[in-house]
C-alpha cells in the first residue's frame, strides 16, 4: 500500500496563499488550536523538567534553542491556513507517536531504542513529507525536533 500524503497539495496551496497575500487568518484551526492550549494534568510541567526526568539533561540547552527555533516559525506562518494544516499534521503525528510507542513503553526502551522510534516515526517522514519544501517554507531536522520540544513545553510529550 502506498502512503500518500497530504503534504505536496498543502505546500502548493500555501504558496499561492503567500503570492496572493490574502489568505490571512486569525486565530488558529482547530486542528492546531489543540496543540496550542497547554495540557494541563501532569505532575511534570515544562520542557526542562520532562528532560530531567527522562535523564536527558544533557539535551536542555539545544531543545531550549529547537524549541524556540520551531516557535518563531509557528509564529511567521501562523496567518497562512495551509501552514496550519501542515504544523497540525506533524504535531498530531508527533503525540500519536509518543502516545503509542514511546510513552506505554518507555520503562522498557532505552534511550537509544526510543531515540531511533523518533527518528524512524517521526523526523524521517516529515522530512519526507516536506519533499524539497519551497522557498517561503522548508522544515529541517532542527525544526522537527523543535516540534517535538515544543509539545513537551505543552505537556504532550513524555519520553519516560
Amino acid at each position: 500500500m502506498t502512503n500518500i500524503s497530504q503534504i505536496p497539495g498543502l505546500l502548493e496551496r500555501l504558496g499561492k496563499e503567500i503570492s496572493d497575500g490574502d489568505a490571512f487568518i486569525e486565530g488558529f484551526i482547530d486542528d492546531l488550536q489543540m496543540f496550542q492550549d497547554r495540557r494541563s494534568s501532569g505532575s511534570l510541567v515544562g520542557l526542562e523538567a520532562k528532560l530531567i526526568d527522562a535523564e536527558r539533561d544533557d539535551q536542555i540547552e539545544g531543545a531550549q534553542g529547537k524549541k524556540e527555533l520551531f516557535a518563531k516559525l509557528l509564529a511567521k506562518m501562523q496567518h497562512y491556513p495551509s501552514a496550519q494544516k501542515i504544523f497540525a499534521l506533524f504535531l498530531a503525528r508527533i503525540n500519536d507517536v509518543f502516545e503509542n510507542h514511546i510513552s506505554p513503553h518507555a520503562s522498557t526502551l532505552n534511550r537509544r531504542e526510543i531515540d531511533e522510534i523518533i527518528y524512524e516515526r517521526i523526523i524521517q517522514p516529515t522530512i519526507s513529507d516536506m519533499g524539497t519544501g519551497f522557498e517561503h517554507f522548508t522544515i529541517n531536522h532542527a525544526h522537527v525536533r523543535g516540534m517535538i520540544y515544543w509539545l513537551a513545553d505543552r505537556c504532550y510529550v513524555r519520553w519516560s
